[in-house]
């Protein structure tokens, strides 16, 4: 009886566990999105670490935080969002990777990043735009 209650603890620990794994996955990129759904840099940059990884169009190069969210506002001003959706979202404990599409009025792109556990925080460490 005791090994039962046991093997029935087991199951409810390890339910609640993956649990919160799967609703912290599904719920890590919502602001992320949000941001690329309204264009807005400020929100995205809330995810940028000290230094970013970022390919927009072919011009690849690493950046400091604010020059990122400066280059990202550039981009929303040239190309303004009308909506986001994504595709897929995958990853393990420390690292998540989203990818969608980034509609624009001036078009469609491919959108992707990567995010990676700091500190408890998921922040972005590469983000790719290209045009689709």
């Amino acid at each position: 009886m005791r090994i039962i209650k046991y093997i029935f603890i087991g199951i409810l620990i390890l339910g609640n566990l993956s649990n919160a794994l799967s609703q912290n996955q599904n719920d890590l990129p919502r602001e992320l999105i949000s941001a690329f759904k309204q264009g807005n840099s400020n929100q995205l940059a809330n995810f940028f670490g000290d230094r970013v990884a970022l390919s927009i169009q072919d011009k690849e190069a690493s950046y400091s935080k604010s020059q990122a969210k400066q280059i990202m506002a550039k981009f929303f001003r040239e190309f303004p969002p009308t909506g986001f959706n994504r595709k897929h979202t995958g990853g393990k404990p420390g690292a998540r990777y989203v990818t969608g599409d980034l509609q624009t009025r001036k078009g469609k792109f491919r959108v992707s990043f990567l995010l990676k556990n700091q500190n408890g925080k998921f922040i972005v460490h590469q983000l790719n735009i290209e045009k689709d």
